[in-house]
């Protein structure tokens, strides 16, 4: 028996649309927040929120949509698409392997139910499913909800001879409802601000969890949201605390910076096999984990300075990581936390990550790594190039040349100029690495020129254009915005900004992410919706 039950118990429209609400109202002068909206779970969302639901033994399926990320974060692009035709069958799929690998083991079916039924809509599968479907929808459900639960049950009982299975192809309802493969944000209207919304107890108990934890809302944060907690700041303060020091906040906060400095892209970058022939996938993943042990230490062992990321010696290798990096001392597979010696290499630009991420197969590429610290560190956009434009470098010359006047050649094109001039001076001061990471001195055959400029300052090497942009403006700024935007879920609008700007102003006070988070949930643009237009 096959149950097309995605829109059984679901809503009207659910394909990325705004739902219905309140007339749109302002906060205050300045601010006027996004409004509600529905946002898919991503894929390791809806991995993670199955394993919490059931156990870390559980097969979750692997046959579903891909996640789409949009200007940079999966975040965003969960905020846009829909679900398919194809996709709801994937789902359905899902959800019934799902339940059937929870019911087809005695001993598991019974920690989900907690009884015996001995009907399939009986007192039993009536508090199994309430307590189920709280978990599931991450709201408890309408009496109305429950009743087509239990009216599915009876009619796959009475098909199949079986009680049990009744409550199965309900527990697989709930798994493929847009309840579940959304958090549904509707919004309710705001006593303190009339004929504005705010987000429910629920609804902020789901922004929460997927932020700080990428996963659904456990008990004690559902109890929190009954009790009406999560409309005020001390519960939320109590809750994102509670959040923040338990394991999954330390991969979430990773995942937000693994999308900021675009680290998944590392599996995918192509280098000469026999020029590199160490740039293997061992050394890849080495290279993406240094960076997120360099943002964990940071963040979570010593709460420290945001801009301590830039110019910062404390880094991690392994065996692999310190011969090309020329540390002596460190082997096997495993990282460890390492002191760089002064000079050559500190911070994120002196990553092999970031290094490998932004050059060529066979050359470095300061354009690419000054478009990095553009866009990424300081969220300076950079138009692409014009139609017909030829992006790639003149090749040599008779006489043997270095990138560095290769691109000066390139720059002499009118129409290059004007974007090269803002990102060819960062990258050139970090020459000194080669298309991995490792240092060099020389560039084909000649001697390297590792100077660079950064608005009109004059640096050489990772080191020093850290320090230069610890001082910049739009560092602390650049991070706000960013981590507001994978946090909502969308790009924030003008009528957002100067809320943006008052995160930015706290921020700054001492650059710490924590108290960035603290300050963002406790942000209107986190906790506030307005109505669609």
């Amino acid at each position: 028996m096959r149950c097309h039950c995605l829109l059984l118990l679901g809503l009207a429209a659910c394909g990325g649309a705004v739902l219905e609400g309140e007339p749109a109202g302002r906060l205050g002068p300045d601010i006027t927040p996004a409004p509600a909206t529905l946002h898919r779970l991503t894929s390791l969302q809806y991995q993670n929120t199955v394993r919490d639901l059931f156990g870390s033994w559980i097969q979750v399926p692997t046959d579903l949509d891909v996640d789409t990320p949009l200007h940079g974060y999966r975040s965003i692009g969960a905020s846009a698409l829909t679900i398919s035709e194809r996709a709801a069958e994937q789902y359905e799929a899902a959800a019934l392997s799902l339940a059937r690998q929870v019911f087809g083991d005695a001993a598991r079916r019974q920690a989900l139910l907690g009884c015996a039924p001995s009907a399939p809509d009986d007192a039993c599968a009536r508090s199994a499913l309430l307590r189920l479907g709280r978990r599931v929808w991450r709201r408890p459900l309408q009496p109305d909800e429950l009743e087509g639960l239990l009216r599915l049950s009876r009619q796959v009982a009475a098909s199949l001879q079986s009680n049990l299975a009744g409550l199965e192809y309900a527990t697989a309802a709930l798994l493929q409802s847009p309840h579940f493969l959304f958090r549904v944000e509707r919004g309710e209207p705001d006593p303190e601000h009339p004929g504005s919304l705010r987000y429910t107890a629920y609804e902020m108990a789901s922004r929460l969890s997927y932020f700080l934890w990428n996963s659904g809302p456990d008990e004690a944060l559902l109890d929190a949201a009954e009790r009406g907690e999560l409309l005020h700041e001390a519960g939320l303060r109590t809750q994102t605390a509670r959040l923040l020091a338990a394991p999954p906040a330390r991969a979430a906060l990773a995942g937000f910076f693994a999308e900021l400095f675009a680290l998944e892209r590392l599996g995918h970058v192509v280098k000469d096999a026999a020029l590199f022939p160490q740039f293997r996938p061992s050394l890849v993943e080495a290279m993406r984990q240094e960076v997120l042990r360099q943002v964990d230490e940071l963040v979570f062992v010593r709460n420290g300075d945001y801009r301590d990321l830039l110019d910062g010696d404390i880094t991690f290798v392994n065996g692999e990581l310190a011969r090309l990096y020329g540390l002596p001392g460190v082997s096997g597979p495993d990282l460890v936390r390492t002191q760089l010696p002064a000079g050559r290499r500190a911070g994120l630009l002196g990553t092999a990550a970031v290094l490998s991420l932004h050059a060529h197969a066979t050359l470095t590429s300061p354009t690419l790594r000054g478009k990095f610290v553009r866009q990424q560190l300081l969220c300076q956009d950079i138009p692409p190039p014009p139609p017909g434009v030829t992006t790639s470098l003149p090749p040599p010359t008779g006489r043997p040349q270095t990138v560095r006047e290769r691109l000066a050649q390139h720059r002499q094109d009118p129409a290059c100029r004007s974007c090269h001039e803002r990102m060819d001076p960062l990258g050139l001061g970090l020459e000194h690495f080669d298309p991995i990471g490792a240092f060099r001195t020389q560039d084909n055959g000649l001697p390297v020129d590792g100077r660079g400029d950064l608005d009109g300052t004059p640096f050489e090497g990772p080191r020093e254009l850290g320090r230069l942009l610890r001082g910049h403006a739009a560092i602390g700024l650049c991070l706000v915005r960013q981590l507001y935007r994978h946090a909502t879920g969308h790009l924030e609008s003008a009528a957002e900004e100067a809320g943006v700007q008052a995160l930015w102003q706290r921020f700054v006070r001492g650059h710490n992410v924590k108290e960035l988070v603290y300050d963002l949930v406790l942000s209107d643009g986190f906790r506030r919706a307005s109505a669609p237009q």
